[in-house]
Parts: structure tokens; sequence; C-alpha cells
């Protein structure tokens, strides 16, 4: 009985591709970023998450690198293009994680200075 429920949560998991793959021709975001958000908000609901969701879920992230082998083989194919464009694409890797860098030092930055402020601070010459 318990293989049910995880056949049940993979076959959630996958209806709600395909509720994002629905929602993604109304709405211009990637069919598993919106199917993402539709779980997010289920769990949300439901205010936990089931054992045997979490249990196919970690499954598939701790398997994610066979996942990803047909799309990485699929890049090879415009290996032309990419070469072509090779200058660009490396601008604009370092400069994204130059932004995404600077946003998170500067957010921590904050954080860590709220967070000083609003402690107390303890004396021990008292």
């Amino acid at each position: 009985m318990q293989w049910f429920k995880y056949a049940l949560a993979l076959l959630s998991l996958v209806g709600l591709w395909f509720i994002g793959l629905g929602l993604s021709t109304f709405i211009p975001l990637p069919a598993s970023l919106l199917g993402l958000l539709v779980l997010l908000l289920g769990l949300v609901w439901l205010k936990r998450i089931p054992h045997a969701l979490l249990t196919v879920s970690q499954f598939v992230l701790g398997h994610m690198l066979v996942l990803f082998l047909p799309a990485t083989m699929g890049i090879l194919l415009y290996g032309e293009t990419l070469a072509d464009n090779l200058l660009w694409l490396v601008l604009s890797i370092v400069i994204s994680t130059l932004i995404s860098l600077g946003i998170t030092a500067w957010v921590c930055q904050r954080l860590w200075h709220a967070n000083s402020v609003n402690s107390p601070v303890s004396n021990d010459n008292e």
C-alpha cells in the first residue's frame, strides 16, 4: 500500500507540471515554474508536506543529474551557434552573477545591520 502513496505523489507532481503547462498558455512563464507555484500554494494551504511527496521529491532531486542529461546533450546540437555567441554568453553569465552576488550581499548586510540594531548588547563588565 505504501507504493500506492508514492505513485500518487509522483503522479501529483506530473499533474502539477501539466497544470503549469496549461497555465503557461495564459501566463508567459515556464510550465515547470507555474507548476511549482501551484505546488507551493497547495502546500501552504495544507500547512504540511505529505510524507510520500517529500520522499518522492527527495528521490527526484537526488537524481537530478540523470534528469538533466538529455537537455545537456541537446545543447551539443547548437555548438556552432554557442561558439558564434560565446563572448555575449560569457559576458551575460558574468554580469548576471555579479548582479546576483551584489544584491545578495546588500540584502545580507541590511539584515545583519537590522539584527544587530534590534538585539540587546550584553555588557560583561557590569
